[in-house]
């Protein structure tokens, strides 16, 4: 089920969103940190986002946390209704704009139009294509692009693939893989994460994708050097 972020610190406009989106998987937050744990933990298709927060601005949130947000659709929700306010939120990518007191009824029409076009993009990007293997992230598979052929990956090793093939070149800390592959199972630790990937390393080898270590800080996926055929073997 796709899911729905609230961030506001009114406690009305709270309670108005929990009864606006009964039958919604949705999260409340009443700031900016608490937002940020959230948006850490989970997918949301839908971020509706206020601009005044006790700790910060709903603009300088969804900068700072762009790349985070992982295609999210951005309703921001305020009672601005200056027009600088409402380019500053077009300008930054938001979706769409909200203005206070709203309408229950139209707001949740806006926000279930939101849900449908995040559910079209999630179905046009179920295929993640990294050197010569694709992510299948509705089967939870990953193959070679030349066969078909699946790697025979462990649920463990499938999850951390697609969290470094989802920006390659960044660099995930092991913190942030044990955050994001584990949750808070507090038993598993730093070493757990670099065994399953030594594991998936061997797994991947030769298909055109490298899991690079970076000293002291984690671990990053690269695409190779695609090796062209020579002129001779092509006359061959």
């Amino acid at each position: 089920m796709q899911k729905i972020l609230c961030v506001d610190d009114a406690p009305d406009v709270l309670l108005m969103m929990e009864q606006i989106f009964q039958g919604y998987d949705y999260s409340l937050a009443s700031s900016l940190q608490q937002a940020s744990g959230l948006v850490d933990r989970s997918k949301y298709s839908v971020i509706l986002l206020d601009v005044e927060l006790p700790d910060g601005s709903g603009f300088d949130f969804m900068t700072s946390a762009i790349g985070r947000l992982n295609g999210s659709q951005i309703i921001f929700l305020t009672g601005r209704n200056d027009i600088a306010s409402k380019a500053s939120a077009f300008s930054l990518g938001a979706d769409d704009y909200v203005v206070k007191p709203f309408d229950p009824t139209e707001l949740k029409f806006r926000v279930d139009a939101k849900l449908r076009k995040a559910a079209a993009s999630v179905n046009q990007q179920s295929l993640l294509r990294v050197g010569g293997l694709v992510c299948n992230l509705q089967d939870q598979t990953v193959c070679k692009t030349d066969s078909g052929e699946p790697l025979d990956l462990t649920f463990i090793e499938f999850k951390i693939f697609r969290l470094l093939a989802t920006t390659p070149n960044k660099i995930f800390g092991r913190s942030e893989i044990l955050d994001r592959v584990w949750g808070h199972a507090v038993s598993v630790t730093d070493r757990v994460v670099d065994v399953h990937i030594s594991n998936l390393r061997k797994k991947i080898m030769n298909n055109g994708v490298t899991i690079e270590a970076v000293i002291g800080t984690g671990y990053r996926i690269l695409n190779e050097p695609v090796k062209e055929p020579s002129l001779a073997a092509s006359s061959n």
